[in-house]
């Protein structure tokens, strides 16, 4: 058993421990704030429609890539993620905010309502990065 799930035992019964490991399914291995790299640009097809991006994440050394998508007012973001395992997941972050509404998820799909750089966050979950896993990527983005 990890030692970070220690103290967890120790406070808690069977049942909540069970819980609080469920969570860490979608858990980002480290916070978007914690990230030192600026945002990778993605590189659209010539209609400025469709992005995509391959990507590795590997243990605690390399948790998150982000990436900056230009939107306008009313465009709509959609954005898929497909990884093996499955141990990788995604915020939205918006422009100068904390991230858009939910858990880290597979797919979005948001309106914004302003102009900005909108940054999409991939990450391995805390569980898979202190196993030292690693996640191969592929992330698509369409704006519309």
């Amino acid at each position: 058993m990890p030692a970070s799930f220690r103290p967890v035992l120790t406070a808690t019964c069977l049942g909540v421990l069970f819980a609080c490991a469920h969570l860490d399914a979608a858990t980002p291995s480290t916070a978007k704030a914690g990230a030192a790299k600026a945002p990778l640009t993605l590189k659209f097809d010539k209609e400025g429609v469709r992005a995509t991006a391959k990507g590795k994440l590997k243990g605690t050394k390399d948790v998150a890539h982000d990436y900056a998508v230009p939107m306008q007012a009313g465009q709509t973001l959609e954005v898929t993620l497909s990884d093996k395992p499955g141990t990788a997941f995604t915020y939205i972050y918006r422009p100068g905010a904390p991230q858009v509404e939910g858990e880290g998820r597979k797919h979005w799909k948001v309106t914004p309502t302003s102009e900005g750089s909108y940054v999409v966050h991939v990450f391995l979950t805390k569980s898979a990065a202190d196993k030292g896993e690693a996640a191969s990527y592929e992330l698509t983005v369409t704006r519309r």
